[in-house]
């Protein structure tokens, strides 16, 4: 059995995280049928888990039955069995995880959803006072690597051979979020041209890696309790970073010329980074000797998906779907037309980019 686990983050919000797992989740899953296809959802707005389960209101209202039930079958319920005692476990007592095909048919039927939780966020004070427990030191190892432990039980329960995890991660540093990070293998780092894109990418060497910008940075950290020295503490491996992608370019002559501008300072940037920290980065068979090679490698371009995106959020349908027709009906009963050179150069960008995972 082989698990490889993604995680879609960025310390900035707003950079298209949530729609860029979702597209990508979704297409993997057609083009790898023989893999379990396994989303996480570990953001309190779970916008994730309402598109997989039917989009706009229909995806909504299902994963609300889902968060009544006595017995949350989702994050929470996992993290709550966890806080009860479980934190050193080996196999759960039950899966956490839905088949998402029975509830939207637009989903291949090998992905599968740990869903969504609005609840998510009000269990962080309980998490963070459970990996401090003084009586049991290895408690934040066990709750850091959690994810990856249940994402392992989750694949031995059903007849898939391998499996490829894609968790949507909150843009917050919280506890669940480290627990999302510590388990992965692969970092992918959505981002939009605009200079604020600098500064998450800033944040995550930071907070996550413990690479500051400034010696004044460095200095202060090193008389203060840090996620990065929990993780040399406890010798826990994080994930690498796999791919930098520009989500949601805009081909508008004006404003491709401005964001051009930018995302050449952005990977002029994420460069000098590789070049000072390489092994924070994939490993490639040959490696990058100019900034243009190690774009062509780490760097990805998804255009924006206009109105096939609204169309895709509301009805539930993956984009790779889209094609199939030219008109569909939105959730208050308008008819939508969406021209094929809209959503055609979007597509390839993102079966490009898809290929690559």
């Amino acid at each position: 059995m082989s698990i490889k686990i993604y995680s879609f983050y960025n310390n900035k919000g707003g950079v298209g995280k949530t729609t860029l797992c979702s597209v990508a989740s979704s297409l993997y899953a057609k083009n790898n049928p023989d893999k379990q296809v396994l989303v996480i959802d570990m953001c309190p707005q779970a916008n994730i888990s309402q598109f997989l389960l039917g989009g706009g209101h229909v995806g909504y209202q299902t994963n609300q039955k889902l968060q009544s039930q006595a017995t949350r079958k989702n994050i929470v319920g996992f993290i709550d069995w966890l806080l009860k005692g479980n934190a050193d476990f080996k196999t759960p007592q039950t899966s956490y995880k839905i088949n998402v095909s029975p509830y939207n048919s637009h989903i291949p039927n090998n992905l599968y959803l740990i869903a969504g939780d609005s609840f998510l966020e009000s269990m962080s004070l309980a998490l963070n006072y459970a990996v401090l427990n003084p009586s049991n030191l290895n408690v934040w190892k066990e709750y850091m690597t959690s994810i990856k432990r249940l994402c392992r039980h989750e694949l031995e329960t059903n007849k898939y051979e391998k499996m490829t995890v894609f968790i949507d991660c909150n843009p917050s540093f919280s506890i669940y979020t480290q627990m999302a990070l510590v388990s992965s293998d692969y970092l992918i780092i959505p981002m939009m041209a605009d200079f604020t894109s600098i500064e998450g990418i800033k944040g995550i060497l930071m907070m996550l890696y413990g690479e500051y910008s400034s010696s004044a940075q460095k200095k202060y950290a090193a008389n203060i309790l840090t996620f990065h020295k929990q993780v040399k503490d406890f010798d826990v491996n994080l994930p690498i970073m796999y791919k930098f992608v520009f989500n949601n370019f805009i081909a508008n002559l004006g404003i491709a010329t401005a964001y051009q501008s930018i995302k050449k300072e952005l990977i002029q940037f994420c460069f000098r980074q590789y070049q000072t920290v390489p092994d924070l980065f994939a490993e490639v068979d040959s490696p990058p000797s100019s900034e243009e090679d190690w774009a062509d490698i780490f760097v990805s371009d998804v255009k924006d998906f206009h109105t096939s995106g609204k169309v895709s959020a509301s009805l539930g349908i993956p984009l790779h779907e889209l094609p199939q027709q030219s008109k569909y009906v939105m959730p208050d009963g308008k008819n939508v037309t969406l021209p094929q050179t809209n959503y055609r150069e979007a597509l390839e960008q993102v079966n490009n980019f898809v290929s690559k995972i």
